[in-house]
C-alpha cells in the first residue's frame, strides 16, 4: 500500500490530537524505512516477477521489517521513543503510535501475495493478494484516503493551512499511488533501497510541517484558532 498507510496515520490523529501527525505518518511507513536499511545491507530484498509489466508489483523477502513478530517489536520500540520524545500523554502516545506501526502488517497482509512471515524467515507467510486485482486495491486505498482526510479536517478545525495543505498532500500522494498502473519497467535495486529510506522521511516531514499550525493551536488553547 501507499496512500493507505498515510490514511491510517491521519485517522489515528483523532486518538492523539496533541501529537504532530508527522510522527504518525512516519510510524505508518516505518516498515518501509526499515526495509530500505535491511535491503542496503543485503538482509532483505525484492524480486521482479516475469510478468511485472502486467502485474505492476514486486515480490518481497522481508522477515525483519514486515514480519508480524518483527513489527510488533518495532512498534513497541518506536512507540516508546515517540512517547519519550514528545513528552505529552506518554502512555496514550505509546499505544497510538505503536498500533499505527503494527497496522502496516495488517494493510500489507491484504495486498501482498503470500510473503509476510509471522515469526521469522522460515515461518508461515501471509498475504491475501489484493494486488492481483490492482484497480480494486487502489480504489480501496483511495476510499481510505477520503476517510482519513475527513477525520483530519474535523481535527484541524479552522486551520486552513493544515486542512487544505494536508488535503493537497493526500491528493498528490493518491495520484502517485494510482500511477502504479502505468509502470511497466521494474525499478533497479539501488533505486528501491533509496526510495524506501527517503520516502518515509520526506512524507512525514511534509505532514509535520502541514500539521504544525493545528498542533500549535491545540497545545496553546486546546483548539485551533483562525489564522
Amino acid at each position: 500500500m501507499g496512500i493507505g498507510h498515510v490514511a491510517v496515520a491521519l485517522g489515528a490523529s483523532r486518538a492523539a490530537p496533541r501529537l504532530n501527525v508527522g510522527w504518525l505518518v512516519f510510524a505508518a511507513l516505518l516498515a518501509d524505512f526499515l526495509l530500505g536499511i535491511f535491503a542496503f545491507f543485503g538482509l532483505e530484498h525484492a524480486t521482479v516477477p516475469v510478468d511485472y509489466a502486467s502485474r505492476h508489483y514486486l515480490l518481497f523477502d522481508v522477515p525483519y521489517s514486515h514480519g508480524l513478530l518483527a513489527l510488533l517489536t518495532w512498534s513497541l520500540i518506536f512507540g516508546f521513543l515517540a512517547s519519550r520524545s514528545v513528552g505529552l500523554e506518554a502512555r496514550r502516545i505509546w499505544l497510538v503510535v505503536g498500533l499505527v506501526v503494527l497496522s502496516h502488517f495488517l494493510l500489507d497482509g491484504l495486498v501482498h501475495v503470500a510473503g509476510l512471515p509471522l515469526i521469522g524467515k522460515t515461518s508461515p507467510k501471509l498475504g491475501l493478494g489484493l494486488w492481483n486485482h490492482m484497480p480494486l486495491e487502489l480504489a480501496l486505498e483511495t476510499a481510505m484516503a477520503i476517510v482519513g482526510i475527513a477525520v483530519y479536517w474535523k481535527l484541524a478545525g479552522s486551520s486552513s493551512v493544515s486542512r487544505y495543505g494536508m488535503s493537497i498532500f493526500v491528493l498528490l500522494f493518491t495520484a502517485m499511488t494510482w500511477s502504479q498502473l502505468l509502470v511497466t519497467t521494474p525499478p533497479k535495486a539501488q533505486q528501491l533501497n533509496v526510495s524506501w529510506m527517503v520516502a518515509p522521511v520526506v512524507l512525514s516531514a511534509i505532514a509535520c510541517g502541514l500539521d504544525r499550525q493545528r498542533e500549535r493551536g491545540v497545545l496553546v488553547g486546546g483548539r485551533v484558532s483562525k489564522p
